[in-house]
């Protein structure tokens, strides 16, 4: 029997008799994706049901069976031999299990490792990344995540901390081990930057701080002997990373008063970045509590008196929090009049950074409750003095916003104009977790076609994370828009991520909205009556949340509304 070696880490390559087979060879892509999925499964072999469900989910039985026929035909006269793959019995197998995968090595090797020194010969055996051209395809992705956790897990066997990081910057046991080894070898700056480090992408990346643990060897670093005293953007660095461990213990009292010692700390010292960390964390024990709308007040008219950048800082740390409060998801006073009151209050004191934020927060309130033309006006003065006040995140939502209310006038040039000149600031800017998903989401209601969704995708996937909250209109998009195209796995998958999001940040208009995509499936699954129904809920729940627009667009769908 002829012999195969199948490549899939780092790249694709199939090797028959020593010999690459070309890649103009596969003439199909899915050819080779039948072969891809053989050689990662389990004795690489699988039953045809399994490999039509993956390739081509949104098809009937008949046309995936005709198209898995032609793929395996082609990957056959790509290999050139018809014992490349056989079927027996319903179950397809590569060469008869008589393959060497380079993936199956990698696991066994780890497998068997058990010293610093065999995780290490393990771990070079992992040339890179699963199938990185296939990034996208949502059959890979569990053994994507499974081979790239048993590569970190060899990295940690051999304390190779550095190329931990460079795989997960969020690992806080490699973090504390290279604290520990600057201490050790009398690096204290290197230590206190290795802090400086974790804080920072934990806050990025998942929207946590360091354990108590790591804040204890920080604090055994800034005191270590002959140091001089902790500055106050590292004793504030403390306080906030004690709080955010009070806030996971759900003790309020003792977060919130970490937090506002932070925050009159870096206040008094003019730290910019301190102040949006501790109002963040102000954020998160106000909103559990039910007092963001009092908290946020107090700080905000408080910042009026500081520089722009620390009102900056202080908007943008409550980013979230107001988009969640200002859609009249949660009870509060009137959203329109609590943007004019800060309104107001920034005119009196001065503050164009203050004034720049307000008008963002009437324009959204606007928009989202049909008052399109007042909206206009509003976010183009919030463009303008968010511009003046080089407040860059609320610039770019000014943008965003008004590309919403172009789409609500029907131009979608102008709409993509506005994103375009947006996109960059997105990109670069410190908040771009939060921005970039949300100008794609607009791009996607935009387009409202599959090739918008996997644009997005794509842009996404090169994101070191991603805001739960600012995602909700991009998922809610991306789900109607694959439903619409009979893409029917990535709908699911959309609208699996916007129920979750709506769980943890429940209220009326995110209901409705979840109702509204649940409805788009149904519909392009043929359940033409369950379709109605919800759109029907969707209606009533935006109708209560005070969404009059995206009540009528439901009842229109429904033949209720001309």
């Amino acid at each position: 029997m002829q012999r195969c070696s199948v490549t899939v880490l780092g790249r694709f390559e199939v090797a028959v008799d020593g010999h690459v087979v070309p890649v103009n060879a596969w003439r199909s892509r899915r050819a080779a994706d039948v072969v891809k999925i053989l050689a990662l499964a389990p004795g690489y072999a699988m039953h045809r049901e399994r490999v039509m469900a993956a390739l081509w989910p949104e098809l009937g039985p008949d046309a995936a069976a005709a198209n898995l026929r032609k793929a395996v035909h082609y990957a056959r006269r790509a290999m050139d031999a018809e014992e490349a793959i056989r079927s027996e019995s319903g179950v397809l197998s590569l060469w008869a299990g008589q393959v060497d995968v380079d993936a199956t090595r990698f696991l066994a090797a780890a497998d068997a490792a058990s010293d610093p020194e065999q995780c290490e010969q393990a771990a070079a055996l992992y040339t890179g990344e699963l199938l990185p051209a296939d990034r996208y395809e949502p059959w890979l992705e569990q053994t994507r995540w499974r081979l790239r956790d048993r590569y970190l897990a060899m990295l940690r066997g051999a304390r190779r901390w550095d190329r931990v990081l460079a795989h997960d910057p969020t690992d806080e046991i490699a973090h504390r081990e290279l604290m520990r080894a600057h201490l050790l070898a009398g690096r204290r700056r290197d230590a206190i930057r290795q802090f400086e480090q974790l804080r920072d992408v934990l806050r990025e990346h998942i929207g946590v701080g360091p354990d108590r643990a790591t804040i204890a060897l920080y604090e055994q670093v800034l005191a270590a002997e002959g140091a001089p005293p902790p500055e106050p953007g590292q004793r504030a660095a403390v306080l906030i990373a004690t709080g955010l461990v009070h806030l996971n213990r759900l003790e309020f009292d003792d977060a919130e008063r970490l937090a506002r010692q932070a925050r009159d700390l870096a206040l008094d010292a003019g730290l910019a970045h301190e102040v949006g960390d501790a109002s963040t964390l102000l954020a998160l024990v106000s909103s559990f509590t039910g007092r963001w709308h009092e908290v946020f007040r107090e700080l905000f008219v408080a910042s009026f008196t500081a520089r722009d950048e620390v009102v900056v800082a202080t908007y943008d740390a409550n980013l979230c929090f107001a988009e969640y409060h200002l859609i009249g998801a949660g009870a509060g006073p009137d959203p329109y009049a609590f943007a004019n009151e800060l309104r107001t209050l920034a005119d009196a004191a001065g503050s164009v950074a203050g004034r720049g934020a307000a008008q963002l927060m009437l324009g959204e309130v606007c928009l989202t409750t049909g008052r399109n033309d007042e909206a206009l006006d509003w976010l183009r003065q919030a463009a303008d003095t968010n511009l003046a006040a080089q407040a860059t995140s609320g610039w770019c939502i000014s943008l965003e916003r008004l590309a919403q209310a172009e789409l609500a006038r029907e131009r979608p040039d102008e709409a993509h104009a506005l994103l375009t000149r947006a996109r960059p600031v997105a990109e670069s800017s410190p908040l771009r977790s939060h921005l970039l998903v949300r100008l794609l989401g607009v791009a996607v209601q935009a387009e409202t076609d599959r090739s918008a969704v996997l644009h997005a995708e794509r842009a996404l996937t090169d994101s070191t994370r991603v805001c739960e909250p600012c995602s909700m209109d991009f998922h809610i998009h991306a789900s109607l828009a694959s439903a619409a195209a009979s893409d029917l796995a990535r709908a699911r998958r959309h609208l699996a991520d916007a129920e979750r999001i709506a769980g943890l940040w429940p209220g009326g208009p995110l209901t409705a909205a979840v109702w509204e995509a649940r409805a788009g499936l149904r519909r392009a699954e043929g359940q033409l009556g369950q379709a109605d129904a919800l759109l029907a809920e969707a209606a009533d729940e935006y109708a209560r949340a005070g969404r009059p627009v995206d009540a009528a667009r439901c009842r229109q769908a429904l033949g209720l509304e001309p």
